[in-house]
């Protein structure tokens, strides 16, 4: 069977020790590289991603740079068409007084799914997850947006938000959208406030009172 690679192309002059053979398409060889996005140095994982050098060229792995550029990364098997597409969901989360407005939908705000979604339309929109765990139950992560799809029907029943696109401490929080309905220690731990939004809930958790938001939680009351 024949394999391909997958890659973008950069036009610089490389040298390499360690081929690679892909059956009967090309002999490209090992190139040990690392990427710097706006400054941050990223290590590739070499046990999911190698960059390749193939006639002077250099082959990377495409997903690997387009995620971190905060897009997503689609491939069309019909059409042979690699799709990537810009993204919300690595980019930081902005709270301001409609943020409760959406969540009441069942929304957070800037982001094309909400709670209802199935995932099966999650995912033929937005590609593989990038990842597939467990918090108790088994969620799906793209970027920074951890789904939880809930049997039999498989739509969305909880959506977290990871830390690290919530610039913003649990009391500035209250300064921006107002007073919780109840605050205490979180589930983890540290402490947690929750607000009512309709007939959902939305909870931000940080180490401690006045501590840098860990991650928000949006579900049904």
């Amino acid at each position: 069977m024949k394999k391909f690679v997958l890659g973008l192309i950069c036009g610089i002059g490389l040298t390499a020790t360690t081929a690679v053979y892909a059956s009967d398409t090309i002999q490209a060889y090992l190139f040990p590289a690392k990427f710097e996005f706006n400054g941050v140095t990223k290590e590739v994982d070499s046990k999911e991603y190698v960059v390749l050098n193939h006639q002077g060229h250099a082959y990377v792995p495409i997903r690997f740079v387009a995620e971190n550029m905060g897009a997503l990364v689609k491939y069309e098997h019909e059409t042979k068409t690699i799709l990537i597409e810009n993204t919300n969901l690595s980019k930081q989360l902005t709270l301001d007084k409609e943020f409760l407005t959406f969540a009441s939908e069942g929304k957070i705000k800037g982001i094309e799914f909400g709670l209802g979604a199935n995932k099966n339309d999650v995912i033929q929109n937005w590609g593989e997850p990038h990842q597939i765990g467990s918090w108790q139950t088994e969620f799906y992560r793209w970027h920074s947006y951890y789904f939880f799809f809930w049997k039999p029907d498989e739509n969305a029943g909880a959506i977290r938000v990871n830390g690290n696109v919530i610039p913003y401490r649990l009391n500035e929080v209250r300064d921006i959208i107002g007073k919780p309905l109840s605050e205490g220690e979180g589930v983890d731990g540290g402490w947690a406030y929750v607000y009512q939004a309709g007939e959902y809930q939305v909870f931000f958790n940080a180490d401690s009172k006045e501590g840098q938001i860990s991650y928000l939680t949006l579900k049904k009351k």
